[in-house]
């Protein structure tokens, strides 16, 4: 994912903005003089133009008399100005992010609705605190994951009929591909984040052979040159681009870049998150694409699936019971499924699901069905991470001028680092 989540929630692009300090109401119930409610919506700006939003928006209002005002904000201010109307206590009634606050209590309320019982286990388990509270109400957009996003058109003219599930066989797989004549994988190290989806990756295989993994890494209790796999893993990154099987301009392409070669069948994969469909067919809406977990350096891979984004309710909210009914109605079955056909994807909730879900959409169901999956390292972890200074390092191992020894050395330097400047324990 990038380092700023780029899925798309629900929209405001398209919509009137309104000042972000705009008040909730009029009167000390929040209602106005026929008992109807103004719920604020603050939200960042890139969760743009979203078909089926409005539609649904539109409904809640018409069914209650109630009114939504959308402020959208810019991505880069979304978390201060948040935070800036939450110390004011004023100016917003429902909003994202906040999810690493200490004192959730003191900023939102718990959300409550009868969808808990419709969401997927998985899912239901990763946004459920241990004393049972689910501080936010998941939102109706797709789930996302990373892994391979590959083109199957091209794996299928190399001669590629099913997923690799061991390292070896995705070695073998890329050579079938360069054979063919088409770039095997595609990185693209000129936009860091991408690099970090190859960590994304191999980190929710190493989550789910060992569970405590994350919290022993938090508490100096290993590390992560110590863990399982984590050599085999990226010695095979190395490898790859050491043996020709990656794209020559690894260190300067980008991920738009990425996107065009995936879709036009100029590359036949990149590691990345399944955000990236919509990169890519955007490019070309014909695009063949499928999905499959990058293998594990032993055993079977894990899939590092997201928490849904959640949304929050303001603790001081004059509309909470109306802001709260907003959006228990945006994720109801109808409405949810409405969203959903309109934007595919895999869905939180067990009773919605794309009538026809095509490529990598179905193959990304078929694995959320499996169950079994972890919620993704940096979701879980209490540490700020590091992402720059591990960005420079896969760039420096992509690049050749770090071998896998210096590549872990790097990166348990940035995490004592980072843990240290944070006051972790133990460090």
């Amino acid at each position: 994912m990038r380092r700023i989540r780029r899925t798309a929630l629900i929209g405001a692009a398209a919509l009137t903005s309104v000042a972000v300090v705009t008040g909730c109401s009029g009167s000390d119930t929040g209602t106005d003089s026929s008992g109807h409610a103004t719920v604020t919506f603050m939200l960042p700006s890139s969760w743009a133009s979203v078909p089926g939003f409005q539609e649904n928006v539109d409904a809640w209002e018409k069914k209650t008399g109630n009114t939504v005002t959308l402020t959208p904000v810019p991505d880069a201010n979304y978390d201060s100005l948040v935070q800036a109307r939450l110390a004011a206590k004023s100016g917003v009634d429902v909003f994202g992010g906040q999810d690493t606050a200490k004192d959730k209590a003191a900023i939102m309320q718990p959300a409550t609705g009868p969808w808990l019982e419709r969401l997927n286990p998985d899912v239901r388990k990763a946004i459920t605190s241990p004393d049972g509270t689910v501080w936010g109400t998941p939102s109706a957009d797709g789930l996302n994951a990373t892994g391979v996003i590959y083109n199957k058109d091209v794996f299928k003219k190399a001669g590629i009929t099913k997923p690799p599930t061991t390292l070896a066989e995705f070695q073998a797989d890329l050579q079938k591909v360069k054979d063919s004549g088409v770039t095997p994988l595609y990185l693209s190290g000129k936009d860091g984040w991408t690099l970090l989806q190859h960590r994304s990756s191999v980190n929710a295989s190493f989550i789910g052979a060992d569970k405590q993994l994350v919290s022993k890494l938090d508490a100096n209790r290993t590390k992560w040159t110590d863990v399982p796999g984590f050599e085999q893993e990226n010695k095979a990154l190395a490898d790859w681009v050491g043996k020709g099987l990656t794209n020559g301009d690894a260190l300067t392409a980008t991920y738009d870049s990425a996107a065009a070669a995936l879709a036009g069948g100029k590359t036949g994969a990149i590691i990345n998150g399944t955000w990236a469909f919509a990169a890519v067919t955007k490019v070309n809406p014909s695009a063949n694409l499928g999905f499959f977990l990058l293998p594990a350096a032993e055993g079977p891979g894990t899939l590092g699936l997201q928490k849904p984004n959640l949304l929050k309710v303001a603790k001081f909210s004059k509309v909470a019971p109306q802001a709260q009914d907003f959006l228990n109605f945006m994720i109801a079955q109808p409405q949810a499924q409405k969203f959903m056909d309109a934007n595919p994807g895999v869905s939180a909730f067990t009773d919605v699901k794309v009538t026809n879900p095509a490529g990598g959409v179905a193959d990304l169901q078929h694995l959320v069905d499996q169950g079994g999956s972890v919620v993704p390292f940096d979701q879980q972890s209490v540490i700020p991470q590091p992402q720059d200074d591990i960005i420079a390092a896969y760039q420096e191992l992509i690049g050749k001028r770090a071998d896998v020894a210096e590549f872990g050395e790097r990166v348990q330097k940035a995490w004592q680092n980072a843990s240290a400047k944070a006051n972790a324990s133990g460090f």
